[in-house]
């Protein structure tokens, strides 16, 4: 989730909620959930060649006052070591800008409960998540915990890893976030999910390599 910190990070200080675990969220359901494996974005000959050669394709929209998005990755590391990655909840704070903490306060079969905090200009930020892992099946989902209150109207997303080559090995990632968020500009929205897509799946590309490399 830490992936959504630069466009949370920077969209947040117009949220009207102030986040709060001892309060239930105001909003339920207001975007769809992903529930049930994530299909591989269809890639043109040129996103082809782009993600091959080591680039970020993404594509995104603004609709009212939702933002929507995906972006497409290949990662020089075993799909297991992209999992490392991305579930590493408790080194986000070194890893991802203007998050100060990452922790599972919770685990329910499948789901684990994400609490992240960010400082954002000195304002304290907050996003709980529930993170439905199916790591066996390539692909796990989130959306907000409505039990708790945090600084957004709605929040859902997905990644999608496949291993796509084992010598070398070479791993797909797909990330996708959709998020509301009341009074935020249009432009705002815009670049922001434009730069947390190519940012999402950066950091863990970087990471992940690293460590295998390593």
């Amino acid at each position: 989730m830490k992936h959504l910190a630069l466009f949370l990070a920077l969209l947040l200080p117009l949220a009207a909620f102030a986040s709060d675990p001892n309060q239930a969220h105001p909003h339920r359901g207001l975007l769809t959930p992903i529930t049930s494996p994530p299909s591989a974005l269809a890639l043109t000959a040129e996103e082809s060649t782009r993600v091959t050669a080591g680039k970020t394709v993404q594509r995104y929209v603004r609709d009212e006052e939702e933002g929507w998005g995906v972006a497409v990755n290949y990662v020089a590391a075993p799909a297991d070591v992209v999992w490392d990655t991305i579930l590493a909840y408790d080194l986000y704070d070194d890893w991802v800008n203007n998050v100060t903490s990452c922790t599972v306060y919770e685990t329910a079969g499948d789901d684990l409960y994400v609490d992240m905090q960010m400082s954002v200009l000195g304002m304290k930020k907050g996003i709980y998540t529930i993170n439905t892992v199916k790591r066996s099946e390539g692909w796990m989902a989130w959306t907000l915990d409505y039990d708790r209150l945090s600084d957004v109207q709605d929040l859902v997303g997905y990644w999608r890893v496949e291993q796509v080559s084992t010598n070398p090995p070479l791993t797909r990632l797909d990330y996708s976030t959709q998020m509301k968020a009341k009074g935020v500009p249009d432009w705002l929205v815009k670049i922001m999910t434009r730069e947390s897509l190519k940012d999402g799946t950066r950091w863990v590309k970087e990471r992940a390599e690293e460590a295998y490399s390593g």
